[in-house]
């Protein structure tokens, strides 16, 4: 396994072996392909958006930096190493490697007015999780159906040289008359371009699908007998169907072929299952859900996609089991126990503590565990409706309680306002032995200053203490002080940027809600909820909380 060579000082002690440069040129391999062609693209563009550097193709420029394919070397890992004092190699093995090694370059270096400064990191790096994903939620006009496609394909390229390497969607069939209503072609069509955007990445794309779900104009006849959900967790918008009734098993298999037919020719790597919210049936022949109709229905689909896609792999969620305790989980290991290998992953989570069951007593056949971090929703209503949201130390304890059982998972998105959130768990799905607080600094040096790393990262574990709207302190003044100081010194590129923006807003926001003791009114409050609305090209955003405040 390659040595994670991590800078424990950080990034601020050595960025004096490369001088300022104010032109760059990028060398790719020889015969290089796509995925070079993105990285060295992605670089370019990174390097243009933080500071004044050029891209030149002139061997006379400041700086060189080259992409090496080597012969030999672990999958997605790389090396950063030096070939003279104005020369930078990023070597790997693979392309995907030289990606991450891009992105490991770029957030070592230090970005100023007046150019561009290489950062001193030399070493090797590999991941040691191989599913490092995200699911983005594609609904109710949030940020990744409503903004720009080619912000959101910006977005992406952006996670990826994180180390983010697959990404999954879902197609809301409740929402929607038929594969041929307007508004369920114009939401593939989006699918389909996030994931080609994902692809020039060299992400492994998918779908996360609720395998019962219906149409909202379906026979009635076919509809399911609603879970059990005393403790109102498991979600239900009224269009789950019965698979133990024969025609409605012949329609949700007719609805899944048409369903695979619609990215045939982009293709796809992932098919994740998901119980609940919405999902199940709580018939007697299907209840409990997650330990009968749902896996049984799980793999019958799965030999239909397989036939569409024979490579793709299996994610089986188990979002909600024993929620109350029902035998799910039991009832699931032995289910796999009998017949398994259809299953690639199982992938666990929860809206608090990681579930005991799958750490405790197991999985079957030691099948790979994924986590799916809620990075969006948990304590906030409306979701990123205040800014940012960083809990680098909520996803720290809840990594802890895994103890080394996960290898990887899908933080579920809403958005961009917990862009740190997808960082820290991107990060520890390539190193779980680095603490969220390097990651945090890391971020912190690279998106805004190496000069304001202490103040920032004051500033969001305020923030984080402060993340239950009702429990914001007096420590929300000292805050938005450390973000205001630290705005002063930012390039101008950062201070105008959205991520610096809605860690601004927040701090703002958290002071005037502490001053007015909670009361939405004013007009800063307003100018900076109306802000929000902007960036999150949240203006019509409708049916969950996906939209900030609204001031009138």
């Amino acid at each position: 396994m390659i040595r994670h060579a991590f800078a424990i000082s950080f990034l601020l002690l050595s960025l004096t072996l490369y001088s300022q440069s104010k032109t760059i040129q990028i060398i790719l391999p020889k015969n290089p392909t796509q995925l070079n062609r993105k990285a060295a693209e992605v670089l370019g563009k990174q390097i243009a958006a933080r500071c004044n550097a050029q891209i030149v193709q002139d061997r006379s420029a400041d700086l060189t930096i080259e992409f090496v394919r080597t012969k030999h070397g672990p999958p997605e890992s790389f090396t950063i190493s030096d070939g003279s004092r104005h020369h930078i190699s990023i070597s790997a093995a693979d392309d995907a490697g030289i990606f991450y090694g891009v992105g490991k370059l770029l957030r070592s270096s230090r970005y100023d007015s007046t150019g561009f400064t290489a950062g001193s990191w030399r070493g090797a790096s590999g991941p040691v999780g191989k599913m490092r994903g995200i699911y983005l939620a594609t609904h109710f006009n949030n940020y990744y159906e409503a903004a720009p496609i080619e912000q959101v394909a910006t977005y992406i390229e952006e996670l990826a040289l994180w180390g983010v390497n697959s990404l999954v969607i879902h197609f809301p069939n409740w929402q929607y008359t038929g594969f041929d209503d307007p508004a369920a072609q114009q939401a593939l069509a989006r699918s389909k371009q996030i994931f080609v955007a994902a692809k020039a990445c060299g992400m492994k794309v998918g779908l996360l699908q609720v395998p019962n779900q219906a149409f909202k104009n379906t026979d009635t006849s076919y509809l399911n007998v609603p879970v059990p959900d005393p403790l109102g967790r498991r979600g239900h918008f009224g269009v789950n169907l019965d698979p133990a009734n024969a025609g409605a098993d012949k329609l949700l298999k007719e609805n899944w072929l048409q369903l695979l037919d619609q990215f045939k020719d982009i293709g796809l790597d992932l098919m994740a299952y998901w119980p609940y919210d919405e999902g199940g049936c709580g018939c007697p022949v299907c209840w409990p859900w997650g330990a009968r109709g749902y896996p049984k229905l799980s793999r019958e689909l799965t030999a239909i996609t397989k036939r569409k896609f024979p490579d793709v792999k299996i994610v089986l969620s188990t979002w909600m089991y024993d929620t109350p305790p029902a035998g799910e989980w039991e009832g699931l290991k032995q289910s796999l126990q009998q017949d398994g290998e259809w299953v690639d992953y199982i992938m666990a989570d929860a809206h608090e503590d990681f579930p005991r069951y799958p750490i405790d007593e197991g999985l079957p056949s030691n099948l790979p565990l994924l986590n799916f971090p809620e990075i969006s929703m948990w304590g906030q209503s409306p979701w990123g409706g205040y800014g940012a949201n960083p809990l680098a130390g909520r996803f720290q304890r809840l990594w802890d309680q895994t103890k080394g059982r996960v290898v990887g998972g899908f933080p579920y998105s809403e958005g961009i306002y917990e862009d740190l959130n997808k960082v820290v768990c991107a990060q520890l799905y390539w190193n779980g032995s680095r603490p969220t607080i390097e990651t945090v600094k890391e971020y912190i040096a690279y998106e805004y200053s190496p000069d304001v790393v202490d103040q920032v990262f004051l500033a969001m574990q305020i923030m984080e203490q402060n993340h239950l709207r009702e429990q914001i302190g007096e420590n929300a003044l000292t805050a938005f002080d450390l973000i205001e100081e630290a705005g002063q010194k930012l390039t101008p590129q950062v201070n105008q940027g959205w991520r610096w923006r809605i860690l601004y807003l927040r701090a703002l926001i958290d002071r005037e809600l502490f001053l007015r003791r909670g009361k939405l009114e004013g007009e800063v409050l307003k100018a900076a909820f109306n802000e929000l609305v902007k960036i999150y090209h949240a203006q019509n955003a409708h049916s969950m909380p996906v939209r900030p405040q609204v001031i009138e």
